[in-house]
């Protein structure tokens, strides 16, 4: 029985692209699923764009919230713990809709994480730029009561 027959399975791509375990600079590499594997060089630069660009909207995305959070507060007087129930205080809009931003920040971060951990430099620079860039354009507006050593989410 021949065991080496090629089946077109996800080893497949794990074959042309093995994942290397130290850092490399090679454009066939394995993002994420077995099924999204960039052979050719043109997809593996889409794929460094596309993490540049979700590391700089993952910025965004903090600053947003941080927005969110300030801007209900103001509303309410500027006092972070007023009158509210505890069901009022779960059942708020906006504490709705931070607990969703949250989630997605929060998955955010370690699909980019998940990315830095495929140890490619060009996929690794795309998030540090990607972030560094989102940063620069977000990070001067924030408020100052922001933890400045925050960088998981």
């Amino acid at each position: 029985m021949d065991h080496n027959h090629n089946h077109g399975g996800p080893d497949d791509m794990e074959m042309l692209c093995p994942m290397q375990m130290s850092f490399h600079a090679g454009s066939c590499e394995v993002i994420l699923f077995p099924s999204w594997a960039t052979t050719e060089v043109g997809a593996f630069v889409g794929a460094v764009i596309g993490f540049f660009l979700l590391a700089f909207a993952y910025e965004g995305l903090k600053y947003g919230r941080e927005l969110l959070h300030f801007s209900d507060a103001t509303k309410r007087g500027g006092e972070t713990n007023d009158k509210r129930t505890l069901r009022q205080a779960l059942l708020n809009r906006v504490h709705i809709v931070q607990t969703l931003l949250h989630l997605l920040q929060v998955s955010v971060s370690y699909i980019l994480m998940l990315i830095v951990m495929t140890y490619n430099c060009w996929l690794c620079l795309a998030v540090v730029l990607g972030a560094m860039c989102g940063y620069y354009v977000f990070g001067w507006v924030r408020n100052s009561s922001v933890d400045p050593t925050e960088h998981c989410n």
